[in-house]
């Protein structure tokens, strides 16, 4: 019997792991639980369509410089938080003082560069298909898979 390919397509949002800078897990100090976000994958749409825009920025700035495509590289971690702004739904057991809301939440830590760790490791876990897995109960490279939140 062939293999049926289409039960193997990833989830389109996943809860991942938010790591500290040690890349340890960040945990619940009373429920000891995982802290995690919500992201959408590469495999949704939204996902999807802000990295097109992402890449698009760089190719105008690269543009516009004249062709150099070191400008594509300008700007590249403001590029890199609102592209992470977009994908995150949430933060699941996290707070950022004076940030009201998920979205306020999502772009409070993103935008803190002593947060960065934070941002580097969520954009290279956002990327890995197999944090998307949906039938998964092995751990990921990022460490935790769960069902969509």
């Amino acid at each position: 019997m062939a293999l049926i390919i289409t039960n193997h397509r990833v989830a389109d949002v996943s809860d991942l792991p938010v790591k500290n800078a040690d890349g340890s897990p960040f945990l619940d100090p009373e429920t000891k639980a995982p802290i995690t976000a919500t992201v959408f994958g590469p495999g949704s749409k939204i996902w999807q369509v802000a990295d097109a825009a992402r890449r698009r920025k760089a190719i105008k700035r690269s543009r516009e410089a004249n062709g150099k495509f070191e400008a594509a590289l300008d700007n590249e971690t403001e590029d890199e938080i609102e592209f992470l702004c977009a994908i995150t739904k949430r933060f699941n057991g996290l707070e950022y003082p004076g940030a009201n809301g998920d979205k306020e939440t999502v772009a409070a830590v993103y935008n803190d560069h002593h947060l960065g760790y934070i941002r580097d490791h969520m954009g290279v876990d956002t990327k890995s298909w197999e944090n998307f897995m949906k039938a998964s109960q092995s751990l990921s490279n990022s460490g935790f898979v769960s069902s969509p939140g």
